[in-house]
Protein backbone atom coordinates (compact mmCIF):
# COMPACT_ATOMS: atom_id res chain seq x y z
CA UNK A 1 0.00 0.00 0.00
CA UNK A 2 1.00 3.64 -0.24
CA UNK A 3 2.59 5.12 2.86
CA UNK A 4 -0.02 7.90 2.92
CA UNK A 5 -2.81 5.33 3.14
CA UNK A 6 -1.10 3.64 6.09
CA UNK A 7 -0.78 6.96 7.92
CA UNK A 8 -4.53 7.54 7.55
CA UNK A 9 -4.98 4.90 10.26
CA UNK A 10 -3.63 7.39 12.79
CA UNK A 11 -6.72 9.58 12.66
CA UNK A 12 -4.75 12.84 12.69
CA UNK A 13 -2.78 14.95 10.25
CA UNK A 14 0.22 17.26 10.49
CA UNK A 15 -0.04 20.92 9.38
CA UNK A 16 1.36 21.17 5.87
CA UNK A 17 3.77 23.96 6.85
CA UNK A 18 5.44 21.61 9.33
CA UNK A 19 6.25 18.85 6.84
CA UNK A 20 9.86 18.37 5.81
CA UNK A 21 11.64 16.35 3.16
CA UNK A 22 13.60 13.48 4.61
CA UNK A 23 16.17 11.02 3.28
CA UNK A 24 17.04 8.05 5.50
CA UNK A 25 20.59 6.68 5.06
CA UNK A 26 20.99 3.39 6.90
CA UNK A 27 23.31 0.40 7.32
CA UNK A 28 20.21 -1.67 7.97
CA UNK A 29 21.86 -5.11 8.03
CA UNK A 30 24.58 -4.09 10.46
CA UNK A 31 22.64 -5.03 13.60
CA UNK A 32 19.14 -4.71 15.03
CA UNK A 33 18.27 -1.08 15.74
CA UNK A 34 18.27 0.40 12.22
CA UNK A 35 15.07 -1.48 11.42
CA UNK A 36 13.26 0.26 14.28
CA UNK A 37 14.54 3.63 13.11
CA UNK A 38 13.42 2.96 9.53
CA UNK A 39 9.91 2.19 10.77
CA UNK A 40 9.81 5.22 13.07
CA UNK A 41 10.77 7.50 10.18
CA UNK A 42 8.14 5.91 7.94
CA UNK A 43 5.43 6.25 10.59
CA UNK A 44 6.14 9.92 11.30
CA UNK A 45 3.70 12.08 9.28
CA UNK A 46 5.92 15.16 9.61
CA UNK A 47 8.44 13.44 7.35
CA UNK A 48 7.97 13.30 3.59
CA UNK A 49 10.28 10.33 3.03
CA UNK A 50 11.84 10.92 -0.38
CA UNK A 51 13.84 7.71 -0.32
CA UNK A 52 16.01 5.35 1.72
CA UNK A 53 19.72 4.93 0.93
CA UNK A 54 21.56 1.72 1.76
CA UNK A 55 24.89 2.23 3.54
CA UNK A 56 27.84 -0.11 3.85
CA UNK A 57 29.39 -1.26 7.12
CA UNK A 58 32.75 -2.38 5.79
CA UNK A 59 34.53 -1.27 8.95
CA UNK A 60 32.74 -4.10 10.73
CA UNK A 61 33.36 -6.71 8.03
CA UNK A 62 37.03 -5.84 7.54
CA UNK A 63 36.36 -4.59 4.01
CA UNK A 64 35.14 -8.02 2.97
CA UNK A 65 32.64 -6.41 0.57
CA UNK A 66 28.93 -6.94 0.18
CA UNK A 67 27.73 -5.11 3.28
CA UNK A 68 25.90 -2.37 1.37
CA UNK A 69 23.97 -4.96 -0.64
CA UNK A 70 22.97 -6.68 2.59
CA UNK A 71 21.65 -3.34 3.87
CA UNK A 72 19.73 -2.86 0.63
CA UNK A 73 18.11 -6.28 0.94
CA UNK A 74 17.24 -5.67 4.59
CA UNK A 75 15.53 -2.37 3.75
CA UNK A 76 13.52 -4.21 1.10
CA UNK A 77 12.46 -6.80 3.68
CA UNK A 78 11.39 -4.18 6.22
CA UNK A 79 9.27 -2.32 3.65
CA UNK A 80 7.70 -5.57 2.44
CA UNK A 81 6.71 -6.60 5.97
CA UNK A 82 5.51 -3.06 6.64
CA UNK A 83 3.31 -3.30 3.53
CA UNK A 84 4.73 -0.07 2.10
CA UNK A 85 5.41 -0.20 -1.63
CA UNK A 86 5.91 3.42 -2.71
CA UNK A 87 9.13 4.46 -0.92
CA UNK A 88 12.16 4.12 -3.24
CA UNK A 89 15.38 2.45 -2.10
CA UNK A 90 18.81 3.33 -3.48
CA UNK A 91 22.04 1.36 -3.43
CA UNK A 92 24.84 3.35 -1.83
CA UNK A 93 28.64 3.30 -1.99
CA UNK A 94 30.15 -0.12 -1.40
CA UNK A 95 33.29 0.95 0.49
CA UNK A 96 34.61 3.88 2.58
CA UNK A 97 36.08 6.92 0.87
CA UNK A 98 39.71 6.55 -0.17
CA UNK A 99 40.39 10.17 0.87
CA UNK A 100 38.56 13.20 2.22
CA UNK A 101 38.07 14.40 -1.37
CA UNK A 102 36.92 11.06 -2.82
CA UNK A 103 33.58 11.18 -4.68
CA UNK A 104 32.50 7.69 -5.77
CA UNK A 105 29.32 7.18 -7.78
CA UNK A 106 26.27 5.25 -6.63
CA UNK A 107 22.50 5.37 -6.98
CA UNK A 108 22.26 6.96 -3.54
CA UNK A 109 24.83 9.66 -4.34
CA UNK A 110 22.97 10.63 -7.51
CA UNK A 111 19.64 10.62 -5.66
CA UNK A 112 20.94 12.83 -2.83
CA UNK A 113 22.31 15.38 -5.29
CA UNK A 114 19.12 15.44 -7.35
CA UNK A 115 16.87 15.78 -4.29
CA UNK A 116 19.00 18.55 -2.82
CA UNK A 117 18.88 20.52 -6.08
CA UNK A 118 15.08 20.43 -6.35
CA UNK A 119 13.28 23.73 -6.05
CA UNK A 120 11.23 23.05 -2.93
CA UNK A 121 10.47 25.44 -0.09
CA UNK A 122 10.49 22.60 2.42
CA UNK A 123 13.85 21.97 4.11
CA UNK A 124 15.76 18.77 3.34
CA UNK A 125 17.06 16.65 6.21
CA UNK A 126 19.24 13.55 5.80
CA UNK A 127 19.34 11.06 8.67
CA UNK A 128 22.77 9.39 8.64
CA UNK A 129 22.49 6.29 10.82
CA UNK A 130 25.77 4.59 9.86
CA UNK A 131 28.74 5.41 7.67
CA UNK A 132 28.55 8.93 6.26
CA UNK A 133 29.94 7.75 2.91
CA UNK A 134 26.89 8.36 0.70
CA UNK A 135 26.30 11.92 1.94
CA UNK A 136 30.01 12.82 1.91
CA UNK A 137 30.42 11.51 -1.64
CA UNK A 138 27.43 13.60 -2.76
CA UNK A 139 28.84 16.70 -1.07
CA UNK A 140 32.27 16.13 -2.64
CA UNK A 141 30.73 15.64 -6.07
CA UNK A 142 28.41 18.68 -5.82
CA UNK A 143 29.65 20.97 -3.00
CA UNK A 144 26.92 23.53 -3.70
CA UNK A 145 24.19 21.24 -2.33
CA UNK A 146 25.57 21.61 1.19
CA UNK A 147 23.76 24.90 1.68
CA UNK A 148 20.47 23.19 0.87
CA UNK A 149 20.45 20.44 3.50
CA UNK A 150 20.74 19.59 7.17
CA UNK A 151 22.54 16.35 8.00
CA UNK A 152 21.54 14.53 11.19
CA UNK A 153 24.78 12.76 12.03
CA UNK A 154 24.38 9.90 14.49
CA UNK A 155 27.97 9.28 15.46
CA UNK A 156 31.25 10.49 16.88
CA UNK A 157 32.76 10.28 20.34
CA UNK A 158 31.97 12.42 23.37
CA UNK A 159 33.29 15.95 23.69
CA UNK A 160 35.85 17.27 24.26
CA UNK A 161 38.16 14.33 23.57
CA UNK A 162 36.29 12.05 21.16
CA UNK A 163 37.48 8.48 20.76
CA UNK A 164 36.28 5.16 19.38
CA UNK A 165 32.76 5.17 17.98
CA UNK A 166 31.21 2.58 15.65
CA UNK A 167 29.61 4.80 12.99
CA UNK A 168 32.66 7.04 12.76
CA UNK A 169 34.86 3.95 12.41
CA UNK A 170 32.99 2.92 9.25
CA UNK A 171 34.38 5.90 7.32
CA UNK A 172 36.48 8.51 9.13
CA UNK A 173 37.27 10.44 5.94
CA UNK A 174 33.56 10.73 5.13
CA UNK A 175 32.92 12.34 8.52
CA UNK A 176 35.82 14.71 7.95
CA UNK A 177 34.35 15.65 4.56
CA UNK A 178 30.92 16.20 6.12
CA UNK A 179 32.33 18.54 8.76
CA UNK A 180 34.32 20.46 6.13
CA UNK A 181 31.34 20.81 3.79
CA UNK A 182 28.76 23.59 3.62
CA UNK A 183 26.06 21.33 5.02
CA UNK A 184 24.38 22.18 8.30
CA UNK A 185 25.23 19.38 10.76
CA UNK A 186 23.33 18.25 13.84
CA UNK A 187 25.30 15.66 15.80
CA UNK A 188 24.13 13.07 18.35
CA UNK A 189 27.27 11.35 19.60
CA UNK A 190 27.75 8.06 21.42
CA UNK A 191 26.87 9.51 24.83
CA UNK A 192 23.47 10.64 23.53
CA UNK A 193 22.42 7.73 21.34
CA UNK A 194 23.58 4.99 23.73
CA UNK A 195 21.07 6.29 26.32
CA UNK A 196 18.17 5.31 24.04
CA UNK A 197 17.55 2.28 26.30
CA UNK A 198 14.72 -0.22 26.00
CA UNK A 199 14.10 -3.59 27.66
CA UNK A 200 13.22 -6.88 25.99
CA UNK A 201 10.01 -7.06 28.03
CA UNK A 202 9.09 -3.61 26.75
CA UNK A 203 9.53 -4.70 23.14
CA UNK A 204 7.73 -8.01 23.73
CA UNK A 205 4.66 -6.21 25.03
CA UNK A 206 4.66 -3.08 22.84
CA UNK A 207 6.26 -4.02 19.49
CA UNK A 208 5.85 -7.78 19.00
CA UNK A 209 2.01 -7.70 18.79
CA UNK A 210 2.07 -5.17 15.91
CA UNK A 211 1.55 -7.41 12.91
CA UNK A 212 4.20 -9.14 10.83
CA UNK A 213 6.55 -6.16 10.96
CA UNK A 214 6.30 -5.89 14.75
CA UNK A 215 7.02 -9.59 15.17
CA UNK A 216 10.00 -9.31 12.83
CA UNK A 217 11.46 -6.27 14.60
CA UNK A 218 11.31 -8.13 17.90
CA UNK A 219 12.59 -11.48 16.61
CA UNK A 220 15.52 -10.08 14.65
CA UNK A 221 16.64 -8.13 17.71
CA UNK A 222 16.49 -11.28 19.84
CA UNK A 223 18.57 -13.10 17.24
CA UNK A 224 21.15 -10.32 17.17
CA UNK A 225 21.24 -10.34 20.97
CA UNK A 226 22.13 -14.03 20.96
CA UNK A 227 24.80 -13.59 18.30
CA UNK A 228 26.64 -10.54 19.62
CA UNK A 229 25.97 -10.53 23.37
CA UNK A 230 25.99 -14.18 24.42
CA UNK A 231 28.96 -13.47 26.72
CA UNK A 232 29.22 -13.14 30.52
CA UNK A 233 27.94 -9.74 31.74
CA UNK A 234 28.88 -7.42 28.85
CA UNK A 235 29.11 -3.79 29.93
CA UNK A 236 27.04 -2.24 27.13
CA UNK A 237 24.13 -4.68 26.98
CA UNK A 238 23.28 -7.15 29.72
CA UNK A 239 20.93 -9.56 27.92
CA UNK A 240 17.61 -7.92 28.77
CA UNK A 241 18.26 -4.48 27.34
CA UNK A 242 19.15 -2.91 24.01
CA UNK A 243 19.83 0.59 22.74
CA UNK A 244 17.74 1.87 19.82
CA UNK A 245 20.47 4.39 19.12
CA UNK A 246 19.53 5.13 15.53
CA UNK A 247 16.14 6.48 16.60
CA UNK A 248 17.85 9.67 17.73
CA UNK A 249 17.47 11.11 14.23
CA UNK A 250 13.69 11.14 14.74
CA UNK A 251 13.89 12.53 18.26
CA UNK A 252 16.19 15.36 17.16
CA UNK A 253 13.40 16.71 14.96
CA UNK A 254 10.32 15.75 16.98
CA UNK A 255 11.09 17.36 20.31
CA UNK A 256 10.71 21.01 21.23
CA UNK A 257 13.82 22.79 19.94
CA UNK A 258 13.72 25.15 22.92
CA UNK A 259 14.44 22.36 25.42
CA UNK A 260 18.09 23.32 25.75
CA UNK A 261 19.18 19.81 24.77
CA UNK A 262 21.80 21.12 22.35
CA UNK A 263 24.48 23.77 21.94
CA UNK A 264 26.53 25.21 19.10
CA UNK A 265 30.27 24.63 18.81
CA UNK A 266 32.98 24.61 16.18
CA UNK A 267 33.34 21.32 14.35
CA UNK A 268 36.46 19.49 15.55
CA UNK A 269 39.27 17.95 13.58
CA UNK A 270 38.95 14.17 13.63
CA UNK A 271 42.25 12.39 14.18
CA UNK A 272 43.11 8.94 12.84
CA UNK A 273 42.40 7.37 16.26
CA UNK A 274 38.95 9.05 16.24
CA UNK A 275 39.90 11.54 18.95
CA UNK A 276 39.08 15.22 18.45
CA UNK A 277 41.33 18.26 18.14
CA UNK A 278 40.10 21.82 18.25
CA UNK A 279 39.79 23.47 14.83
CA UNK A 280 39.68 27.28 15.03
CA UNK A 281 38.43 27.37 11.44
CA UNK A 282 35.76 24.72 11.97
CA UNK A 283 32.18 25.59 11.05
CA UNK A 284 29.47 25.86 13.69
CA UNK A 285 27.55 22.62 14.25
CA UNK A 286 24.65 21.74 16.55
CA UNK A 287 25.66 19.14 19.16
CA UNK A 288 22.96 17.39 21.16
CA UNK A 289 23.60 16.61 24.82
CA UNK A 290 20.28 14.92 25.58
CA UNK A 291 16.93 13.98 24.02
CA UNK A 292 13.42 13.26 25.23
CA UNK A 293 13.89 9.50 24.97
CA UNK A 294 10.63 8.49 26.66
CA UNK A 295 8.50 10.76 24.49
CA UNK A 296 10.17 9.42 21.37
CA UNK A 297 9.88 5.75 22.38
CA UNK A 298 6.24 6.11 23.40
CA UNK A 299 5.64 7.77 20.05
CA UNK A 300 7.14 4.76 18.26
CA UNK A 301 5.02 2.31 20.28
CA UNK A 302 1.83 4.29 19.68
CA UNK A 303 2.43 4.59 15.94
CA UNK A 304 3.17 0.89 15.57
CA UNK A 305 -0.06 0.06 17.45
CA UNK A 306 -2.11 2.49 15.36
CA UNK A 307 -0.67 1.21 12.09
CA UNK A 308 -0.39 -2.53 12.76
CA UNK A 309 -1.72 -3.37 16.21
CA UNK A 310 -5.04 -3.56 17.99
CA UNK A 311 -6.05 -0.07 16.82
CA UNK A 312 -5.43 -0.81 13.12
Amino acid sequence: MKRADLLKRFGFTVPSENRIRMIVDTDAANEADDQFAIMHHLLTPTFDIRGIAAAHFEGKTGNAGGSMEKSYEEIQKVLRLAQIDDVPIYRGCTHPLTSVQDAPDSEAVTFIIEEAKKEDERPLYIAVQGAATNVAAALNKAPEIGERMTVLWNGGGNYPDGGWEFNLLQDIDACRALLKSKACVWQSNIDVYSRYEISMAELASRIRPCGKIGAYLFEQLLEENEIEYNIPLPEFRRGENWSLGDNTTIAMLMENQATGHWYMRKAPRINDDMTYSEDPEGKEIRVFTDLDYRMSLEDLYAKMALAYGSFA
